[in-house]
């Protein structure tokens, strides 16, 4: 049964010593996304997020900020295969703290890649990986909320 209300998930936006940004390749559209997905009964946003990121990559985080919320009403569904729903991003900066570099079912590939190098991307993630460049080279210091 379809969800009568949107659905929360949320993404982390890791870079490393060279400025890159840790994605991942969706088994699920083959197009690269930041290390995220639905939050679980039980669990905060960002426990969802550092849960998510350990399974898609092998990395454990720690979360150090909320760069801010988006909704998928804000983008247009061409490329991502869950369409009938409706879902709210929480974005959050994290540094890795542990882990190795590690595929799951989710996740075909885990690269990182320069702001001016990205490859193709999935639904909605471009203006969250924008918007999380901006704010790490200290262009936006506020949180950004839809």
């Amino acid at each position: 049964m379809k969800p009568i209300t949107p659905i929360s998930g949320s993404d982390v936006f890791v870079v490393n010593d060279k400025n890159q940004v840790l994605l991942i390749l969706r088994a699920d559209n083959n197009h690269w996304s930041l290390p995220g997905g639905c939050q679980e009964l039980g669990e905060t946003p960002a426990n969802c997020a550092i849960r998510e990121c350990k399974e898609e990559t092998g990395f454990d985080v720690e979360i150090t900020d909320l760069l801010g919320t988006w909704s998928s009403m804000s983008y247009e569904f061409i490329n991502y295969p869950h369409k009938d729903n409706e879902y709210c991003h929480l974005m959050f900066k994290a540094d890795i703290i542990g882990g190795e570099r590690t595929l799951s079912s989710e996740s075909l590939d885990v690269a990182w890649f320069s702001e001016d190098n990205l490859p193709e991307i999935s639904d909605g993630h471009d203006i969250r990986i924008k918007f999380g460049f901006d704010w790490i080279n200290n262009k936006i210091t506020k949180p950004y909320f839809e």
